[in-house]
């Protein structure tokens, strides 16, 4: 259990920017979405578009290598994928959502195996690839698939650790999200799942605040054992009645693709305490709060809580930068920060929805991804 501030802090780091690729001024860049950033052995960042179905390559000074993978579903191709991750090989994972597999491809774009993640007997239904990440040399995963039933149906969603080539299952939760079809209900406080709050340590730990309203994030140690949970007191953060509508226009983009008759959303008055988290190669866990995302000045890409390996908070920092923590992605990535630029609408766009925000007859802007060196 923490206090609700660290005995330093908060401290104010001005993030060095290293390089930029995209957006207006870039001509010789245009991306559709990018949805991962991951590094590889060498030191090289690959972005993955999930728009176009490639990954480009990039050095670590931001130099354009090439570009790998392709639309398809023959070796090396792929359609629909949502992550990335460094395969054990040394290859990348590229995490296709449906059908669900990890294709391979070679660091210079060369198909590699591919591989399935096994089923459960327990778990019949249709099932998706939501995100993977390495923890250690395990893979930690999360999936989720859909179960009818004669009143509607139900959705799972699963953690689990897995050996590094998809083998020994360890599931560490799940989460089931129903579906009524006599009173269809969106509800936040059910269906904001843990996967927008998850994350992998090189230690083999895996991280998740699986408490919509509560400062609280479970631990658990690389043999798939709960180790601790981290708790910290945090003030009732009211939202106000614009952000309120802007959480309910996202919920309404995101079920538009499949148009449920009569169906009702249900908003918490309160933000999760709970925004990101992210764990970094040293041991220490950044969480990014509610007011760490949405109270923030002018120049401040974010604030984060950072605590130590036993869980105890050490101190507060705020990052500042060019970045808009309520709409950009960010990406951390050993030493680095990438923050792509007006992440939430492109990704709603792509997965069918509309824009987060009120849509306008201007032009979207083209994507930019800025990355900065982390302390």
């Amino acid at each position: 259990m923490n206090p609700s501030k660290a005995t330093k802090g908060p401290e104010t780091i001005e993030l060095k920017e290293l390089w930029r690729v995209g957006g207006y001024d870039d001509e010789d860049v245009l991306f559709g979405v990018i949805t991962d950033v991951i590094a590889d052995r060498d030191g090289n960042f690959y972005l993955l578009d999930s728009q176009l179905n490639e990954v480009q390559v990039y050095s670590s000074g931001g130099e354009y290598l090439r570009t790998i993978g392709r639309e398809g579903e023959g070796p090396g191709e792929f359609r629909g994928a949502t992550n990335l991750l460094l395969l054990p090989s040394g290859n990348i994972g590229v995490l296709q959502a449906f059908p669900s597999k990890i294709i391979g491809l070679t660091p210079d774009g060369k198909p590699a195996d591919d591989f399935l993640l096994p089923e459960r007997e327990d778990d019949a239904g249709f099932r998706f690839l939501l995100q993977a990440g390495n923890a250690g040399d395990q893979l930690a995963v999360v999936y989720g698939f859909n179960q009818p039933s004669e009143s509607g149906f139900t959705q799972r969603n699963v953690m689990s650790l897995f050996g590094p080539a998809g083998e020994n299952e360890r599931r560490l939760y799940t989460q089931d999200s129903k579906m009524n079809a006599a009173e269809p209900k969106i509800a936040e406080i059910e269906w904001d799942s843990f996967r927008n709050r998850w994350t992998s340590g090189a230690d083999g730990r895996v991280y998740s605040a699986v408490d919509f309203g509560e400062y609280k994030v479970n631990v658990w140690n690389s043999d798939g054992k709960l180790s601790h949970v981290i708790n910290r007191e945090y003030p009732t953060h009211k939202r106000s009645d614009e952000q309120s509508q802007r959480i309910l226009d996202i919920y309404k983009g995101f079920t538009r693709q499949i148009p449920i008759p009569n169906i009702k959303y249900e908003i918490e008055p309160n933000w999760n305490p709970v925004q990101a988290i992210n764990a970094r190669e040293g041991g220490t866990l950044w969480v990014q709060t509610s007011r760490g995302a949405w109270e923030l000045s002018d120049g401040e890409l974010g604030r984060y809580d950072i605590f130590d390996r036993d869980g105890k908070l050490q101190r507060q920092v705020v990052l500042k930068g060019q970045g808009n923590a309520q709409k950009d992605g960010y990406f951390f990535v050993k030493d680095r920060l990438f923050v792509v630029t007006d992440f939430l609408d492109a990704l709603m766009a792509l997965q069918g929805g509309a824009g987060a925000v009120e849509e306008t007859d201007e032009e979207a802007e083209p994507m930019e991804v800025i990355c900065y060196q982390l302390p």
